[in-house]
């Protein structure tokens, strides 16, 4: 039965596709979206509607792409994995991957340009960005500090590109747009443990590879809890909108819980279960945003 639905044309979307990263990921520019949303009329929710779709084939790209690069670059990748484009290449060749990568880049890309230039000219920035941190000839990977700058600016880029939808950049929308990315930051240094082997082996130049997994994993708990103590005081100054106090100091509770019992919880020799309580967290996060923000535009 398990190998049937391998063989079969649509299995590539249970595999190949990691779809809760994709609605994960975006709530960066949704969120945007609706924070610079200020009223929910039948052609800002179509606007929004198509948006959103653009955006959920973009994520699909980025982590296709992210895949295909990463399989170039370690043969044992794909079969390490339990999702990965790559993973059963006699269904799917590398370049039919990387096909379906630049179709939907470029339908997604040329999508959100018509909805909104400046959005679609930041999804460019965003796009450059990924072809940098997985293109395997010349990946961010392979130098100190670069998937932390791919990581930090692709998180504020994509914030401000759902911002630009609906209204220019503002200081609020760059100070929300810093908080997303210091978030994407944190968790790419989870996912450096993780994959630490791995990439050890291809020599990537990480930070858990160059400082090592212990330095990088408390540095990672540490910029979670600083982002959220940078929420709550631009929203007690009102630099944002100030009811972000009350799922700031949640973020900031959940954080200070889990580095006091680090330890007690076993996270540094269980990173899978950490990287599953960022997702359910941030996951939280950004539902509590999303309703209140549609809830103020109704």
């Amino acid at each position: 039965m398990a190998e049937n639905m391998v063989k079969s044309p649509f299995s590539f979307l249970f595999w190949g596709i990691r779809f809760y990263n994709v609605l994960l990921f975006l709530g960066f520019p949704l969120l945007g979206a609706l924070f610079s949303l200020e009223e929910i009329t039948p052609s800002n929710f179509f606007k929004l509607a198509l948006f959103t779709i653009f955006n959920f084939l973009f994520l699909i790209y980025v982590f296709l792409f992210n895949d295909w690069g990463d399989a170039i670059l370690n043969a044992e990748e794909p079969s390490a994995r339990q999702r990965q484009a790559l993973k059963y290449p006699n269904l799917i060749s590398g370049r039919e991957v990387l096909g379906l990568c630049i179709a939907l880049a470029l339908l997604s890309v040329i999508g959100v340009h018509y909805l909104s230039f400046n959005s679609g000219f930041l999804l460019i920035l965003v796009l450059i960005i990924t072809g940098l941190y997985s293109y395997p000839k010349f990946t961010l990977k392979h130098y100190i500090f670069g998937p932390e700058l791919a990581h930090f600016l692709g998180g504020a880029f994509y914030f401000l590109s759902g911002w630009t939808l609906f209204q220019p950049i503002s200081d609020s929308a760059i100070r929300l747009s810093i908080f997303f990315g210091i978030v994407l930051t944190a968790g790419n240094f989870a996912n450096q443990i993780e994959h630490f082997d791995q990439e050890l082996k291809i020599r990537l130049k990480t930070s858990a590879i160059c400082f090592g997994k212990k330095p990088v994993y408390k540095l990672s708990l540490w910029l979670f809890i600083l982002s959220a103590i940078y929420l709550l005081i631009m929203a007690l100054r009102e630099s944002v909108p100030f009811w972000l106090i009350f799922p700031a100091i949640l973020l900031c509770l959940c954080w200070g819980i889990i580095i006091l019992y680090s330890a007690r919880l076993k996270l540094f020799e269980n990173i899978p279960r950490l990287r599953r309580i960022i997702r359910i967290i941030y996951s939280v996060f950004s539902l509590i945003l999303i309703i209140k923000l549609v809830l103020e535009e109704l």
